[in-house]
């Protein structure tokens, strides 16, 4: 916590370099999210509405008062007043409303309500997942177009100096034209290529400020990570535990329980309601003789008889929202096994291209320092000298971008089995 305040602080007043893991880009990216803090307070406002409900089991005790004035012993016949009798008066008294019994009803729609509220916090589960996935991506993705930028770099450089050697080559008329205008194509596609590399890294930049939950940039460096060769042999055992653990599904699954008790509260709605009733209060003293004080107390029973199909249309509806709720419950299953199931073969072949572009850019390494001695001696060409300097370029960058690439991508199959590790 102490790291993460003081984090901000240096990057908000001072804007000077921080050196960042990937854990504390993590831990900062689940405390500054704005979109973690909106579910959050949502969580919580849901976990009001079952006090809510359950308040419709406590007394009802209100308080009043109320006055009128009248000529002296008259009526009045209108039949919106509940009484003919218009007196001058002013008094006031305690109303109480207390249920008794409803059978249960009450109770269950409180039940589905603490559901659904706990489904709430199963939502920003999912959303941390998302984050941190998010976080993982940006991370390595500058990372990536870091080394791609080192790389197209260097090779700007080398072929400048190529470049400078064909030219004065040239100018002793050693070597064509057409040599210095190959070598200095090849410059500029290297050129092309810092250019590339350059503004992938400040995309990446840009991703993994917004993925931490800030608006500006900030100025930051990542610290390298070495390359976590851990992967289980086969998919099917992931997903029965993406299956088990995934948020998605057990906030379904909490909100199909809500239904269940939602479902059970309107089956019972054609039952009595009984509730006690009870009143009492005073008046001022009048000279037409009534009393100054009054008490009452009584039992209140409701039956429903007749509502024109009312509850049984509201029963039909809970029972086919939570079919429907059902079904996607069992969609979403199918669908996280099919992620986990995609995840890990991307991760595992991308496993397998480190192996493979390691040996592609040993190869190309090889055949550069070939082809360049071929070249200085007049035995090459420069399209030989101009193809071995590319095969060397791109075998750098696939070699840079299958590390990251496995990263990433064990990043996502994390995501897919509901985790923060692997």
């Amino acid at each position: 916590m102490r790291f993460i305040l003081l984090l901000v602080f240096v990057v908000s007043l001072e804007a000077q370099p921080v050196v960042l893991t990937l854990e504390q880009a993590r831990e900062l990216a689940l405390k500054n999210h704005p979109a973690l803090a909106a579910l959050d307070y949502s969580a919580r406002a849901a976990a009001e509405q079952p006090k809510q409900i359950r308040a419709a089991l406590a007394p009802q005790l209100a308080a009043g008062i109320t006055g009128s004035a009248a000529d002296e012993s008259s009526r009045f016949v209108y039949s919106g007043l509940s009484s003919p009798l218009l007196i001058s008066r002013l008094g006031g008294g305690l109303q109480l409303n207390q249920l008794i019994h409803d059978s249960g009803r009450t109770r269950l729609l409180s039940e589905s309500a603490a559901y659904r509220s706990e489904a709430q916090k199963e939502l920003i589960k999912s959303a941390r997942l998302q984050v941190l996935s998010a976080v993982d991506r940006a991370y390595f993705s500058i990372l990536r177009a870091r080394v791609i930028t080192r790389v197209a770099a260097q090779t700007v450089q080398a072929r400048q100096l190529v470049v400078d050697q064909v030219s004065a080559l040239t100018n002793s008329q050693l070597r064509s034209t057409v040599d210095l205008s190959f070598a200095k194509v090849n410059l500029a596609d290297a050129q092309i290529l810092l250019n590339k590399a350059n503004n992938e890294r400040d995309a990446a930049v840009a991703e993994f400020t917004a993925a931490i939950g800030l608006r500006d940039n900030m100025s930051f460096e990542i610290e390298d990570r070495s390359v976590n060769e851990n992967l289980p042999p086969e998919a099917e055992p992931l997903v029965m535990r993406a299956i088990a653990e995934r948020p998605e599904l057990r906030q379904l699954a909490l909100e199909l329980e809500a239904g269940q008790k939602q479902l059970e509260a309107e089956n019972r709605l054609s039952r009595p309601v009984f509730s006690l009733q009870g009143a009492v209060g005073g008046l001022s003293p009048t000279r037409s003789g009534f009393p100054n004080h009054y008490a009452a107390l009584g039992v209140s029973v409701s039956i429903p008889i007749l509502n024109g199909r009312l509850f049984e249309s509201r029963q039909a509806e809970v029972a086919l929202r939570n079919r429907a709720v059902e079904k996607v419950r069992e969609e979403r299953g199918n669908q996280i096994a099919r992620d986990v199931r995609t995840a890990f073969l991307n991760a595992r072949n991308a496993f397998l291209r480190l192996r493979l572009t390691q040996e592609l850019l040993d190869q190309a390494r090889l055949s550069l320092e070939l082809s360049q001695s071929r070249y200085d001696l007049g035995l090459g060409s420069i399209v030989e000298l101009s193809q071995a300097q590319l095969n060397q370029t791109s075998a750098e960058v696939a070699s840079a971008s299958a590390r990251y690439e496995y990263q990433i991508l064990r990043s996502i199959l994390r995501y897919q089995l509901g985790e923060g590790a692997l």
